[in-house]
């Protein structure tokens, strides 16, 4: 009986779910982590923007 519940064959279901819970947290890392690049692409963009827009209007004359 003990030969039975330890043989490689009844442990697959295991092995595929604890592989399948791997996966799952890696892409769930991977969607959290793009997303938060993301957002912080569009916060520089928005500072240079930022940036850009003040130094025009300290100096009007820097783009003659």
């Amino acid at each position: 009986m003990i030969a039975l519940i330890t043989t490689p064959a009844n442990n697959i279901p295991y092995l595929f779910a604890a592989y399948a819970v791997t996966w799952a947290i890696f892409f769930g890392y991977v969607f959290f982590t793009s997303r938060r690049q993301h957002e912080l692409e569009q916060e520089v963009r928005l500072l240079r923007d930022t940036l850009e827009r003040g130094r025009i209007s300290e100096d009007p004359d820097a783009s003659n």
